[in-house]
């Protein structure tokens, strides 16, 4: 595997976009077609809530994600384009 740099993965979407503006970059913010089905819009809307009441929540997640391994048996889906 290719080792990835990710300098903003610590960053909060609304960061991101903000730099993005600042700098004059063009960004992506166009929803999926697919995106009002998904049930990932329930899992954000748990983590919006979390946040909500502890600031640190989405950052905690993301800190503890990085130390689980993922099986390399692990069925993975094709994504389909939007």
């Amino acid at each position: 595997p290719v080792p990835r740099w990710k300098p903003l993965r610590h960053a909060y979407e609304k960061e991101i976009v903000l730099y993005a503006h600042f700098k004059g970059l063009d960004y992506f913010s166009t929803e999926c077609g697919y995106s009002p089905q998904a049930y990932r819009g329930h899992a954000r809307n748990l983590l919006k809530d979390l946040e909500a009441t502890r600031s640190s929540t989405v950052a905690a997640l993301g800190h503890s994600g990085r130390r689980l391994a993922v099986g390399g048996e692990v069925a993975t889906k094709k994504l389909r384009g939007c």
